[in-house]
């Protein structure tokens, strides 16, 4: 292992070691959880007209204000049909329905609910009041054309496609998606569907790890495991450098007799980006590259130490090579005991609480997976840490 670097360091190594990855064309429907490589600009105003609001009657507000009670329907303007005209007759109005054009004249909406039908006379209730604009969405009062709605970076959910759609994108460009492989090593595991012998563990990390980087928008290509044999080891990194962009390894990072990832590495010929963190979970992990091709994430095998790697480096990495706009993490004031290791910073398992803060969760150690349940995320605590003060929050589910 070398000499330990501090996370803001590690950060900082890992996302310098590649640019942007290209973009690519992507039907609208297909894009759901990419990351926009182009703006959005409206094609035209939103709305495109002074849209009616509620199903009712397009009055003239003049003739309500004049002490108008009694309005005589002379026509139906129905949403999707082009402009009507209000006759210019003293209590004319207009039968319309929301989503309708204003029609030429009118300037104000009756709702259907203010007033009564009598044949074509609609009787207004008493107690109503009417102002020009009531119950009218004004053309251009959301944005105007040439305006750009979502920006390139946005990752696309269902607003997004939205905004999209309304703009006339069938198609729009993405990121392209890396190619992920996650390993597992070790002989002790085994199958998620087998029942562990004695000495064995079902293989949580690779399921674990596998469904964050898919929450993430990120989903793994492949998922694998190789036993800690020199040969498999061997065999096995250099099938996925030559097949992947990034690769991540949890288990055989450390510096037991056993933890042969990093010689390994090297001697496929990447290069040690860091090894050793001074944190805690997780000071083993490690980063490589291989010259002009693969980034290999190494993570702990405690489950505990992987998750948190993942979360404080992986994702944000991967964000950050997209394209994606990525923000500072979200801040929490931390709220309770916990015990700060010198000189290391601390992930702390945290869970939110209902007036906002976080309160610590920690776990036995950082073996106890289960011991997660129930909490939402973690802290970065350094020894710049204030009590009751505001700190970095990793939240498990990545939004």
């Amino acid at each position: 292992m070398k000499s330990l670097v501090t996370p803001v360091l590690a950060e900082q190594r890992i996302l310098s070691l590649r640019g942007v990855v290209p973009a690519k064309r992507c039907r609208l429907v297909d894009a759901a959880g990419k990351i926009l490589r182009e703006d959005i600009v409206a094609d035209h105003d939103f709305p495109p007209f002074d849209r009616v609001m509620m199903d009712g009657l397009a009055v003239r507000s003049s003739d309500w204000g004049r002490g108008c009670q009694r309005f005589t329907i002379l026509g139906v303007a129905p949403a999707g049909a082009p402009q009507a005209n209000l006759p210019q007759a003293y209590g004319a109005a207009l039968e319309v329905m929301t989503g309708a054009i204003l029609p030429a004249g009118a300037d104000s909406i009756l709702p259907c609910e203010w007033y009564e039908l009598h044949g074509s006379e609609a009787v207004v209730r008493p107690g109503t009041e009417s102002k020009p604009g009531l119950f009218v969405h004004p053309r251009a009062s959301d944005h105007s054309a040439g305006e750009t709605l979502l920006g390139s970076g946005s990752r696309i959910g269902p607003v997004e496609t939205g905004v999209a759609a309304a703009c006339g994108f069938d198609a729009v460009h993405v990121a392209e998606s890396f190619r992920i492989t996650v390993l597992g090593t070790g002989n002790e595991l085994v199958p998620i569907d087998r029942v562990p012998a004695a000495g064995q563990i079902r293989r949580t990390n690779t399921a674990a790890l596998s469904a964050a980087l898919r929450l993430a928008g990120h989903a793994p290509t492949e998922t694998g495991c190789l036993r800690d044999e020199r040969e498999e080891l061997l065999c096995g990194l250099s099938s996925v450098l030559s097949q992947n962009d990034i690769v991540v390894v949890t288990g055989g990072v450390s510096k037991g007799r056993w933890d042969l990832v990093p010689q390994i590495l090297d001697e496929l010929g990447a290069a040690t980006v860091l090894h050793g963190v001074s944190q805690k979970p997780g000071k083993p992990m490690g980063v490589w590259q291989v010259p002009g091709g693969p980034v290999v994430f190494g993570l702990p095998g405690n489950p505990v130490s992987a998750l948190v790697c993942l979360h404080r480096y992986v994702i944000p990495s991967l964000s950050h090579w997209s394209g994606e706009k990525v923000s500072p993490p979200r801040r929490r004031i931390l709220c309770g005991e916990f015990y700060q290791p010198p000189g290391l910073t601390l992930f702390l398992p945290v869970l939110e609480t209902s007036c906002g803060t976080v309160a610590p969760a920690p776990v036995a150690n950082s073996g106890d997976f289960t011991g997660l349940a129930g909490s939402s995320g973690f802290v970065e605590v350094d020894e710049s840490f204030a009590d009751g003060g505001p700190t970095p929050y990793f939240p498990w589910l990545v939004s």
